[in-house]
């Protein structure tokens, strides 16, 4: 019975026999001139094959090459091209791990790839080209600055507001480009970035879109985001009613009289909202004189200054009497 070929080659390795017993120590001398047969033989393959002759599609990579200083592309040419070469197997093998870049020689105009990639191709017969034309068309250079538009989503820690808006520095950015491309922008975005859970003061550092790295060249990489976050607290007040727009001598008496506000307002404002004596609330005489109901709906004047948010007005509505139409 013939033994599997897994057994043959563990025969090979095996301890070398000896009298009665095994001499685990010596290695056999078979199996050191099979393990370099085998080696032998596989640098003899990989030497004969690389001597035949292969097709074989690679990836090049492209350049942009003469492109006067006031010119710019208004369409980015592909970046890489297929082509397809027929060769001896080492030429290839070099081809691939070392690829050559071909240039695109803007001066040309409409550039014929077939007749440009030999001039970088060595040893190997070029067959196909994809894309084998490329057109290029130019513009006027021209520069321009453009504001920065920050694309940061902030989330706050519970009972955190942002006051003011995000700040950009710089809050502006040069393009250069193409007339017909830089015209066309009016901003220029960061890459989006989202932030969560903040309870301090945002200042981070983002990167600007590169969407038109290869067509337009920015004068800044990257900008500072700043923010003013701060912690809310609840305030309220009860505050009398004011009537605005009336003519002299005119007298509004309002039911009721005062008004209770609930308002959130910065933990650094909390005092300052309190005793701000420009923190009313008012009725426009205008209302009145349109009124057919006998009631208005007053508004909070808000003091100058101070960040009042999401106030609400107890009671919301008001009769009034008016010395010259009693209601």
């Amino acid at each position: 019975m013939k033994r599997p070929v897994y057994s043959k080659l563990r025969s090979l390795y095996a301890p070398t026999q000896r009298g009665s017993g095994f001499d685990r120590e010596e290695p056999s001398h078979r199996g050191l001139v099979v393990t370099f047969c085998i080696l032998a033989s596989c640098v003899l393959w990989f030497a004969f094959s690389m001597q035949e002759t292969y097709t074989q599609i690679i990836e090049l990579p492209t350049e942009v090459r003469n492109l006067p200083m006031d010119k710019a592309l208004i369409q980015e040419p592909p970046t890489s091209v297929l082509i397809q070469v027929e060769g001896e197997g080492v030429q290839i093998l070099r081809l691939y791990y070392n690829p050559p870049t071909i240039p695109i020689d803007v001066s040309v105009g409409d550039v014929d790839m077939f007749l440009v990639a030999p001039d970088v191709l060595n040893n190997v017969s070029l067959q196909t080209v994809t894309p084998r034309q490329i057109s290029l068309s130019l513009d006027d250079r021209i520069t321009r600055r453009v504001p920065v538009e920050a694309r940061v989503d902030v989330q706050f820690e519970p009972g955190h507001q942002m006051i003011g808006g995000i700040s950009v520095i710089p809050d502006s950015i040069a393009i250069s480009g193409a007339q017909s491309i830089v015209e066309s922008i009016r901003a220029w975005p960061t890459k989006t970035r989202n932030i969560g859970s903040l309870s301090d003061s945002l200042n981070a550092v983002i990167e600007l879109s590169d969407s038109l790295s290869g067509l337009l060249n920015l004068n800044a990489s990257e900008v500072r985001v700043q923010a003013d976050i701060q912690e809310f607290t609840e305030g309220r007040r009860s505050v009398k009613v004011r009537v605005t727009g009336a003519d002299d001598g005119q007298t509004v008496t309002f039911v009721p009289e005062t008004v209770n506000v609930v308002y959130q307002v910065p933990l650094s404002q909390y005092d300052a909202s309190m005793d701000a004596e420009d923190f009313f609330v008012f009725v426009p005489y205008a209302d009145i004189l349109r009124d057919d109901q006998g009631r208005v709906y007053p508004m909070l004047h808000p003091p100058e200054g101070l960040e009042i948010r999401r106030y609400r007005l107890d009671p919301d509505f008001l009769g009034y009497y008016d010395t010259r139409n009693e209601r």
